[in-house]
């Protein structure tokens, strides 16, 4: 009797917490950059431009307003990026080389003019290798000092994304040719036959139909690692 007691007791106290109960939330999370919404809300509408014998589809309205970070870390993986990548990379080589050149002459010959050059091609590698990331600084910063293009409204629907209004509004189709990325909590849209790359914040999506605007994006398009 005393030990079945016992064995009732042992079961019946707390357990002491697991390693992964007690682990730290932020220790759980250092990989990880979650999503806070930033309080702005979505509109359902019905699509203007469907034809007589359709019946309109329900969409997803989005009004949002990019923030420089976004377009910086955006701009990371677009194509801006890596054409300056290319050039700094071609211009950083030829420096390397002059800057071996003049250090091994006035190591051999002396005399303070290779000294000098050797140190400005030092110097205008530093500025070089620093090149792509104030580019994408600068191109940032305009973007979003410019309204027309860093506010933007989006309707979301099953078949297509609809982007600004009046005159200026286009499309994305949603039928697998837009590539789609996903980078830092955004999805970047490059449409096919487009040099447009369009940002959109998760943010910005109302919690309640994230699920719903995720899986008409997915659905429509195709990742860039997927073709």
């Amino acid at each position: 009797m005393d030990e079945l007691r016992q064995e009732r007791e042992e079961e019946q106290s707390p357990k002491p917490p697991s390693a992964a109960e007690t682990e730290p939330e932020e220790k759980r999370d250092d990989n990880e950059e979650g999503v806070e919404w930033d309080g702005s809300e979505a509109e359902l509408v019905l699509d203007d431009d469907a034809a007589d014998y359709e019946e309109p589809q329900t969409g997803i309205k989005l009004s949002y307003t990019l923030r420089e970070k976004e377009v910086f870390r955006a701009l990371e993986k677009s194509g801006f990026s890596k054409t300056l990548g290319k050039r700094a990379l071609v211009e950083g080589v030829i420096l390397v080389l002059l800057a071996v050149f003049f250090f091994v002459t006035y190591a051999r010959m002396g005399g303070t003019m290779n000294l000098f050059f050797g140190g400005i091609a030092v110097l205008a590698l530093a500025a070089v290798a620093l090149l792509p990331y104030l580019g994408r600084k600068k191109r940032a910063r305009d973007i979003c000092r410019d309204q027309r293009l860093s506010h933007i409204e989006m309707e979301i629907y099953p078949d297509s994304i609809q982007i600004g209004h009046g005159e200026g509004e286009w499309e994305i189709p949603l039928d697998g040719s837009c590539r789609r990325d996903e980078h830092h909590n955004l999805l970047l849209f490059f449409p096919a036959g487009k040099r447009h790359m369009v940002i959109l914040p998760l943010r910005c999506i109302e919690p309640g139909v994230l699920p719903e605007v995720q899986a008409m994006i997915v659905s429509g398009t195709h990742r860039g690692d997927e073709l």
